[in-house]
């Protein structure tokens, strides 16, 4: 058995309030925007312990594959040391592309989210993860304050020791649901909610992005009602006319027909459905469209909207798995059934017809007629009826 101690950033470890510092020994080098330090050029070398004690105690066994590569990523030369600066609290969440940890920075108190990039031989391009770079790229080309915030990047002692350093959301949406128990969200609050959404929706799109993992686990919320999106890893910029891009993205039960269908070629389309899918969400306090694999997906999806045809949907026939799926005919849209327009119950309020209308139009069928971002921004829904209210959401 190895006699190494175990690096106090490992993600395998669950010690908590393990931080500690080590000295910084170089000048970092960096250049600020908005108060924000982004380090991730070429600089002067990151810390190294300073005693051999020190620098056994912060060895770590490194993942297969990953040991043939340099002890420090040249990407990443200008980055902090991790130690030096930040001390970890808590254990958040992991997720197929790296673990979150809950930390203190220890020069400044404020409380941030460290998300410990996971290496992997699959995800290995030249030595990082091509999606933790994609990922960090888009970060930095998005300015919203619906829009997570990248700080910095930091480093460890060991080339898959890489953290990005972001502000801090006390939990995600699908949290947020499960917590408020069956009561429905007053409508002023949820349209405060889809408005935060939606205005982060209407930027991205905006920048030529594609965010294609939208669902609300990727929604992170705040204790002052602020709701930030996050996870990025997916996101591709689009062009026009559009280009073809792989239809294996977007979680299943916020996948849109198109894709289901093998579309390739699309836009900010595909998020919007996504958006739809989370509008009803809220509503139903429960995940809408519950499919099973592509094909139950497909079901549920023709049930709820009614099935489509060549003037519903013009080149829907045309789709590549319109010619191997076979589905059940399906009479025209349930949404209305389905969420019924109430103004009061129980001193809640629902639904109202703008908002069955906004529904309607986010959930529709056919690509080239589903709403845009802008324009769901600029729906009688968030200007008429009950004004928008900040979110009060259940923390411990």
């Amino acid at each position: 058995m190895s006699n190494r101690k175990r690096d106090r950033w490992d993600s395998s470890s669950d010690e908590e309030g393990a931080g500690g510092c080590v000295p910084v020994l170089a000048k970092r080098k960096a250049s600020a925007k908005e108060g924000h330090v982004v380090a991730l050029m070429p600089a002067e070398g990151v810390a190294q312990p300073t005693t051999a004690a020190e620098s056994g105690a912060m060895k770590s066994e490194l993942s297969p594959g990953i040991s043939r590569l340099p002890k420090h990523n040249p990407l990443l030369s200008g980055c902090r040391s991790v130690y030096s600066c930040y001390e970890r609290l808590a254990r958040l969440d992991e997720g197929t592309y790296g673990v979150v940890w809950k930390a203190r920075d220890t020069a400044t108190d404020d409380t941030v989210a460290l998300k410990q990039i996971k290496f992997d031989q699959a995800m290995m391009k030249e030595g990082f993860p091509i999606t933790a770079l994609r990922e960090i790229s888009v970060l930095l080309d998005l300015s919203h304050d619906c829009i997570v915030t990248v700080r910095e990047m930091v480093v460890g002692d060991a080339a898959d020791k890489v953290f990005m350093v972001m502000e801090f959301m006390e939990m995600d949406l699908q949290e947020a649901i499960k917590r408020s128990g069956q009561s429905p969200f007053p409508q002023s609050e949820l349209k405060n909610m889809m408005f935060q959404v939606l205005s982060a929706m209407d930027h991205i799109h905006e920048k030529w992005y594609v965010h294609r993992d939208m669902k609300t686990s990727n929604i992170l919320v705040h204790r002052s009602g602020k709701i930030a999106l996050c996870d990025f890893g997916l996101a591709r910029k689009y062009q026009m006319p559009l280009k073809a891009l792989t239809q294996m993205v977007i979680t299943l039960w916020y996948r849109p027909p198109e894709l289901l269908f093998g579309e390739h070629m699309y836009g900010p389309e595909v998020d919007m459905w996504s958006v739809g899918c989370i509008f009803g969400e809220l509503l139903k306090k429960d995940a809408m469209l519950q499919g099973r694999g592509e094909l139950d997906q497909v079901d549920k999806i023709f049930k709820l909207i009614g099935t489509p045809d060549e003037e519903s949907w013009p080149g829907f026939l045309s789709l590549p798995n319109a010619r191997t799926f076979r589905w059940k005919p399906r009479e025209g849209s349930q949404l209305s059934k389905e969420f019924p327009v109430n103004t009061f119950t129980g001193g809640q309020t629902y639904l109202d017809s703008n908002g069955l209308d906004l529904l309607t139009k986010l959930l529709t069928l056919s690509p080239r007629s589903r709403i845009s971002a802008s324009a769901a921004l600029d729906h009688p829904y968030f200007k008429e009826g009950v004004g928008r209210q900040t979110p009060r959401f259940a923390f411990d």
